[in-house]
């Protein structure tokens, strides 16, 4: 359901969503992600839903964000999120999901050269601890 991988040199943590989407297991996952690889939480992040189906609901993504910014305050991190998918409703949930994340920017792409250009150019690697 979840795939991490994290690249030090890159400043760089990526999350493989597969398969049917289930909210709560997932929003489980990634803080499970993020406890497990605290050293990486300042690294810039990638979220690629295109091999997954079905909707993250909103309900989750507050309780992710929530979380995030609860266990994040005071720490210096990227607030630039890239979201690679396929799908046009995700791409307009994003928007939503983009205005509850405060103090950041999630921008969606249809591929990974596409993120890591915007990443590249709003969060170098080189400008991460």
């Amino acid at each position: 359901m979840l795939e991490i991988d994290i690249d030090p040199d890159r400043k760089l943590m990526t999350f493989r969503v597969l398969g049917e989407i289930d909210s709560a297991r997932l929003t489980d996952l990634i803080i499970e992600g993020y406890q497990a690889n605290r050293s990486a939480w300042t690294y810039r992040r990638i979220f690629d839903y295109r091999r997954a189906t079905g909707l993250y609901d909103y309900g989750e993504v507050e309780r992710l964000l929530a979380w995030w910014h609860g266990e994040t305050a005071g720490m210096d991190i990227c607030n630039k999120v890239a979201v690679i998918t396929n799908e046009v409703l995700f791409e307009v949930r994003a928007r939503v999901f983009d205005e509850a994340y405060t103090h950041g920017q999630i921008q969606t792409f249809d591929r990974t050269s596409k993120a890591l250009e915007w990443l590249d150019s709003v969060a170098p690697a080189q400008s991460r601890p």
